[in-house]
């Protein structure tokens, strides 16, 4: 019978097929690290940030007829909240590695900005928003300087100098 030599450092025991299997070194500490070592929050926090989880994966997931349409979601919040993690790029940027219009991830991103009662950093204020649609319907301008007559003033069509 011939016997392998094994790394012992590597191996574990598979007990429901009674051998040995192979293992590999995993970094905990870096996952650690990158968590904000999480297993040290207090219990309640830690069901906290995982009710919140799951409330966020439902709204990225849920409803949507594809991945892409999810991921669509889940990068439009990431691009809002924590835009270094995507290494500031643009929502064009974005939306054209994603396959879709900067639009639709704006359009995106303003849902959950509006659902959840959040506002990004690099966005506008429902009010905001509110006010450019305004004019851009033809409501009250004020960008307009002094000598700006108006919707309602006449136009003096005479040739009186």
């Amino acid at each position: 019978m011939r016997r392998e030599s094994v790394d012992v450092s590597h191996v574990g025991f598979d007990e429901s097929h009674h051998q040995y299997v192979g293992t590999t070194d995993f970094p905990f500490d870096e996952i650690d690290q990158a968590l904000g070592f999480v297993h040290e929050s207090p219990p309640a926090a830690r069901e906290q940030a995982a009710e919140l989880f799951r409330t966020l994966a439902t709204w990225c997931f849920s409803g949507s007829k594809s991945l892409r349409a999810s991921m669509v979601k889940f990068v439009a919040i990431a691009a809002g909240i924590r835009p270094d993690l995507l290494d500031n790029r643009s929502l064009r940027e974005l939306a054209s590695e994603l396959g879709c219009t900067k639009q639709n991830l704006a359009h995106q991103a303003v849902k959950f900005s509006d659902a959840w009662g959040t506002k990004f950093a690099r966005s506008r204020s429902k009010e905001g928003r509110q006010r450019m649609a305004a004019a851009r319907r033809g409501g009250p301008c004020r960008n307009h300087g002094q000598n700006h007559k108006g919707q309602n003033a006449t136009i003096d069509t005479s040739n009186n100098p």
